[in-house]
C-alpha cells in the first residue's frame, strides 16, 4: 500500500468513526415545572441516538386529579409566566392532533393523568419531537394545561388549534441536563438522519423504564433561543438551583 492509498484509507476510517460517534450521541434534557396553584415537578427527555424516538419521563405533583393537556410550546420566555410561552410548537404548520396522529403539531404530546392525590408519574415515547435539528425542543416551553386535551377530535372551535385544553396549570423551559456528559450541539445529526426521523412513524408505544438516582440534581442549564428570552426563572439568574429543602424524599423518583 502506497502513501496515497494509506491516506485515503485513514480518511475513510476517520469519516466512518465520526459518523458512528455522531449517530450514537446520547442527548438528555430536563424541564423543572411549577404552577400558580402549587404544581411542581420535573420532566426529562432522553434521545439515545440521532433520529430515534424520545423517551419522556414525567413526575409532577399538585395537579387536580384527572387528565391534563401536555404540550411543548414555541417559546422559552417566562417573563410573564406561562402566558408568554406562545402557542404549541408547530414548525410544520399542521392542525392540532394527538401524539399518535399523522396530522399534529410537533409539540402535541397528548394528555397526562394525575391520580387522586394530584400526582402524575408516567413514562412514554414520542416519535416526532427531537433534541436536535429543526424539531428540537431545547429552549422551548413545556405546559401542563388545566383541562383534558380533546386531541382535535371535537367540534369545539379551538379543537384543531389547542385541543380546548384550557388554561395553563404549570410550565417550565426545556434545557440541557448538565449531568449528561455530552451536551448536544445545535444539530449533531446528519441531514439524512434528520430526514429519517421526520418520515419515521410511531411504533407500538411500549413502556419505557427509568433508574432513579441516589441524589437530587441541583441545577439545570436553560439555553435561550434568542437574546430577548428571559433566563429561567428570569429573576434568579442562570443556572437555576432547585429549592431547598426538596419536597420529596429519596430516591427522587422524578429523575431518570
Amino acid at each position: 500500500m502506497n502513501a496515497w492509498q494509506l491516506l485515503i484509507t485513514v480518511m475513510a476510517v476517520t469519516a466512518v468513526s465520526a459518523k458512528s460517534a455522531e449517530k450514537n450521541t446520547r442527548m438528555e434534557a430536563i424541564a423543572y415545572v411549577t404552577g400558580p396553584s402549587g404544581a411542581v415537578g420535573n420532566v426529562t427527555f432522553i434521545q439515545n441516538a440521532c433520529g430515534e424516538n424520545v423517551h419522556v419521563r414525567v413526575y409532577i405533583s399538585g395537579l387536580t386529579p384527572g387528565k391534563h393537556g401536555f404540550h411543548v410550546h414555541e417559546k422559552g420566555d417566562l417573563s410573564n409566566g406561562c402566558a408568554s410561552l406562545g402557542g404549541h410548537f408547530n414548525p410544520d404548520k399542521m392542525d392540532h392532533g394527538g401524539p399518535r396522529d399523522e396530522v399534529r403539531h410537533v409539540g402535541d404530546l397528548g394528555n397526562i393523568e394525575a391520580n387522586a392525590n394530584g400526582v402524575v408519574d408516567t413514562t412514554f415515547t414520542d416519535h416526532l419531537i427531537s433534541l436536535t435539528g429543526p424539531r428540537t425542543i431545547l429552549g422551548r416551553g413545556l405546559v401542563i394545561h388545566d383541562n383534558v386535551d380533546d386531541l382535535g377530535k371535537t367540534t369545539h372551535p379551538d379543537s384543531k388549534k389547542t385541543g380546548n385544553a384550557g388554561g395553563r396549570a404549570a410550565c417550565g423551559v426545556i434545557g440541557v441536563n448538565p449531568y449528561h456528559q455530552q451536551q448536544p450541539s445545535a444539530s449533531p445529526c446528519s441531514t439524512s438522519q434528520q430526514q429519517e426521523q421526520q418520515h419515521h412513524r410511531h411504533p407500538s408505544f411500549q413502556p419505557t423504564f427509568y433508574v432513579p438516582h441516589d441524589r437530587p440534581r441541583d441545577s439545570v442549564v436553560y439555553p435561550l433561543l434568542s437574546s430577548s428570552y428571559a433566563t429561567y426563572p428570569h429573576h434568579v439568574g442562570y443556572p437555576y438551583h432547585y429549592p431547598q429543602p426538596y419536597h420529596y424524599q429519596p430516591p427522587y423518583p422524578y429523575f431518570y
